[in-house]
């Protein structure tokens, strides 16, 4: 049995003629007649029979008549899904955080962007964080948000918008009303990070360690509010991208400083497969990010 058939049945079923139908299907009446009576040989029944002009349905008929009713419009429905799909319309997006601070960044863009893709199916995960490019190659993963790409060649990596670690501090501390510091200042402070290893934080790897500096204690902590709170209480200092004091009045108690002659400035990617990075719903995230760059900068 082929499609043509179930179209045929359907549009008998609808049109009660054979020239009507063949109308409706671009068909001449002898190809119709012919699939079907091909059809009916093979199926050993027989599917209409003829009253004055009309055309009735068997029993047989009318049960392949509703098959065909369904079958036909979940084909339809898959054409069309298919369709937009080819065009970038619909599908389905998982988006990989690979730093933890990214989470902060996403959702401030994560609202318009189920607002403009209602029918596009979201999910963002951290769950592949530490093999996060690996699961993009392997269709785990469609896109990942990072600050730390591999150009390998393997993945297409977009540049969002490019920002600045700053060390945050309490505004209450020594070290608040003195703009720029050095590394060596930190040996008596208690780093605050997130739960990452050593090689991956920037303030092991870009600050303390070639700097030959050992802070004086490390405490890793998961959520960044919490993060915040922490270094407003004294608790400790931490190396955070700058958008997070973007708004001063969310966070009163804290005040960001620059180390001195040490730029600590990195760029934000999304890292997608190369046949991807046409989908107009990756390219409105891509020109999202960048029109929205400025809401995540810092007021001067």
């Amino acid at each position: 049995m082929e499609l043509i058939h179930l179209r045929i049945l359907l549009a008998l079923k609808q049109r009660g003629t054979l020239n009507a139908a063949a109308e409706e299907l671009h068909l001449t009446q002898s190809a119709l007649s012919h699939q079907m009576k091909n059809l009916e040989q093979r199926l050993k029944v027989v599917l209409w029979r003829k009253q004055g002009r009309t055309l009735v349905l068997t029993q047989a008929g009318r049960y392949l008549s509703e098959v065909a009713e369904s079958v036909i419009a979940t084909v339809t429905s898959a054409e069309q899904h298919l369709n937009l799909l080819a065009v970038g319309k619909t599908g389905q997006l998982t988006i990989g955080i690979d730093c933890h601070a990214c989470y902060e960044w996403f959702r401030t863009i994560l609202q318009p962007y189920l607002q403009a893709w209602p029918d596009l199916a979201i999910e963002v995960t951290s769950r592949y964080r530490f093999n996060a490019f690996e699961a993009i190659r392997q269709y785990k993963l469609d896109a990942v948000l990072t600050s730390d790409p591999l150009f390998n060649g393997g993945l297409h990596y977009q540049p969002l918008f490019d920002f600045e670690l700053v060390l945050i501090v309490a505004k209450t501390h020594q070290f608040a009303g003195l703009g720029e510091i050095e590394p060596a200042d930190l040996q008596q402070e208690t780093i605050l990070t997130y739960p990452v290893a050593r090689e991956r934080l920037d303030m092991f790897r870009k600050v303390l360690q070639p700097a030959g500096i050992e802070a004086f204690a490390h405490v890793t902590v998961e959520e960044t509010d919490i993060m915040l709170l922490l270094a407003a209480s004294q608790r400790g200092v931490c190396l955070l991208p700058d958008w997070l004091l973007a708004d001063q009045a969310k966070h009163p108690d804290v005040v960001s400083l620059r180390f001195k002659n040490l730029p600590l400035t990195k760029t934000m990617y999304l890292a997608t497969r190369h046949e991807d990075v046409q989908l107009d719903y990756i390219q409105w995230l891509i020109g999202h990010a960048a029109r929205t760059s400025a809401t995540v900068r810092p007021v001067a």
